[in-house]
């Protein structure tokens, strides 16, 4: 994103007729160190806005290899048991990442459309720096619809693998589970194994309310998308069919 060199840097002026919006911003960013193509300052809507400010000021470049990094930072998640948390520093990392290099990247920017403008006809010059710099909210729209897209596509191709993670989140996504993973100290799902047709994953918690160590065997049917419950055990007691029956419609009914 930095291949501009000291000698290769052009004057703010110049650089004017790509920047076209917020020029005094840049000019007070880019003055107050000494190189500012390789040198970095902070730009806070780079941060908060990351590939949203990107796009918007036409720097495609590093908005696909961001965008690249996120798509492929979300398919760990459909093969092993990460917790959604692990998103809040990725994503952290991402905006702090754009926000502290922004300015240089889009200075290069700067540089690399100017470089590229002299190397056309006179005449053509000034309407390749109008069509190459400033900004643009449609081509920003459109680049994050293009993702958000990409984005489904990659969750409703990977969602139907069976790896165990997505056999439990058949079950895991439900109020059911919402309900027992509130109801219970340290709940956990495991998979156990299949069984013809059916996989069996197993939920185990602490009934903090009633004292009790709670175990519930389900039948997941993968190839549904559909679950059902099979056994309940109590205090390591497994209870017997209609025990087992209140038992689900007193989960059922507290989740709704």
């Amino acid at each position: 994103m930095n291949e501009a060199h000291q000698e290769e840097l052009t004057s703010f002026e110049e650089q004017h007729k790509v920047v076209q919006k917020n020029i005094p911003y840049y000019d007070l960013k880019w003055k107050s160190v000494e190189n500012p193509a390789t040198k970095d300052t902070w730009n806070w809507l780079a941060f908060f806005f990351s590939t949203f400010w990107l796009a918007y000021r036409k720097m495609y470049k590093p908005f696909f290899i961001i965008s690249g990094i996120q798509l492929l930072w979300a398919i760990p998640f459909y093969f092993t048991d990460l917790t959604a948390w692990l998103d809040l520093p990725f994503y952290g990392i991402i905006s702090i990442i754009v926000g502290s290099f922004g300015n240089r990247w889009y200075f290069n920017h700067t540089n690399h459309v100017l470089k590229q403008a002299r190397a056309l006809p006179e005449t053509v010059q000034d309407s390749y720096i109008q069509t190459k710099g400033g900004t643009h909210v449609g081509i920003m729209l459109g680049l994050h619809t293009l993702l958000f897209a990409l984005f489904f596509a990659l969750d409703f191709g990977l969602s139907f693998i069976p790896t165990e993670t997505n056999i439990k989140d058949v079950v895991r996504i439900s109020e059911e589970a919402d309900t027992l993973e509130v109801y219970m100290d340290n709940p956990k799902w495991n998979y156990i194994k299949q069984e013809g047709r059916h996989h069996v994953v197993e939920f185990t918690g602490y009934d903090y309310t009633e004292k009790e160590d709670v175990r519930i065997v389900l039948y997941v049917y993968f190839d549904k998308y559909m679950y059902e419950w099979n056994q309940v055990y109590i205090n390591g007691k497994k209870l017997n069919e209609e025990d087992s029956i209140d038992y689900e419609l007193y989960i059922e009914d507290s989740s709704w």
